[in-house]
C-alpha cells in the first residue's frame, strides 16, 4: 500500500510541476486520468471487458491523437505553450508596419527572453 501511495504522490507532484499549456492539454489530461484506471479494471474482470469499457479505454486516446493531428496540420501555433503564443503575438504587434510609437530595444529583449532577470537601478536592501 505504501508503494501505491508513494507512486500516486509522485504522479500528483509531476502534474503540479507541468507548466506547458497548449490547446491539447485538456485531451491529454482526459486520457491520463481515464485510461489507466479503465485498463486496470479491464484486466481484473474475469468474464472479459464489456464493449463500453473498451470504448472508454480508447476514446480519450483517440480524441487526443485526432486533436494533435488536426492542430498539426491546421494550426501549429496552438501546439506551442501559452507563454510562447503571448510572446509571438507581442513581437508580431511590434513588427507591424507604420507603428506610430517607437519601441525600445530593451522591451523587445524582455519580450523575447522573459526568463532573463531585469536590471534595475535600485540595489536590494538600500531603501
Amino acid at each position: 500500500m505504501a508503494l501505491r501511495q508513494a507512486l500516486a504522490t509522485r504522479i500528483v507532484d509531476a502534474g503540479e510541476r507541468l507548466r506547458v499549456r497548449s490547446a491539447l492539454n485538456p485531451a491529454l489530461w482526459l486520457a491520463a486520468i481515464i485510461t489507466p484506471p479503465a485498463l486496470w479494471v479491464a484486466t481484473r474482470l474475469l468474464e472479459g471487458a464489456p464493449i463500453w469499457l473498451i470504448v472508454l479505454i480508447f476514446l480519450p486516446v483517440t480524441i487526443a491523437s485526432l486533436g494533435f493531428l488536426f492542430l498539426l496540420f491546421f494550426d501549429r501555433d496552438k501546439l506551442q505553450s501559452e507563454d510562447y503564443q503571448l510572446r509571438k503575438q507581442s513581437l508580431d504587434l511590434i513588427q507591424q508596419k507604420g507603428d506610430p510609437f517607437p519601441i525600445s530595444p530593451a522591451s523587445i529583449e524582455a519580450i523575447a527572453n522573459p526568463e532573463r532577470p531585469r536590471l534595475s537601478g535600485r540595489i536590494e536592501g538600500s531603501d
